[in-house]
């Protein structure tokens, strides 16, 4: 339901149970995380799950409000948030995209010490983003 191209020398699983997807950098500062959940995306949805999603954080505080996003056939949501994962600074981007009536992608995109995130990995979030496209079930 959703294709997309990793990285160069980034590690990606795919959990044999439930089929959601890891997408990390080399040096463990990027984590990209996919997986499918049974609801029909909404923008009211999506906020209403965000309180849970941002536990991961410490100290959150919202970069970039929820808000609709539609690119090359692909409509979702993204948020943007900064706090600390383990007493360090981080950002985590969370999305949900429309995959039908009663599917959905969750993802997340976490970013450790972003301030000192080299440029390859910047790009290679960037270029991972662009990468994305929706792909019709089977």
């Amino acid at each position: 339901m959703l294709k997309f191209v990793a990285p160069e020398n980034w590690k990606t699983e795919v959990d044999k149970k439930d089929g959601s997807i890891a997408v990390n950098s080399p040096d463990g500062r990027v984590s990209v995380n996919f997986g499918e959940v049974p609801v029909a995306a909404s923008l009211e949805l999506f906020e209403k799950m965000l309180p849970e999603m941002i536990k991961v954080l410490k100290e959150a505080t919202v970069a970039e409000k929820a808000k609709e996003h539609s690119e090359d056939g692909l409509t979702g949501f993204t948020a943007t948030y900064i706090g600390k994962i383990e007493d360090k600074p981080a950002m985590c981007i969370f999305v949900l995209f429309k995959g039908g009536n009663d599917r959905a992608i969750l993802g997340n995109i976490v970013v450790s010490d972003p301030a000192s995130l080299p440029k390859e990995d910047d790009e290679a979030i960037g270029n991972l983003m662009k990468s994305l496209k929706g792909v019709a079930a089977k």
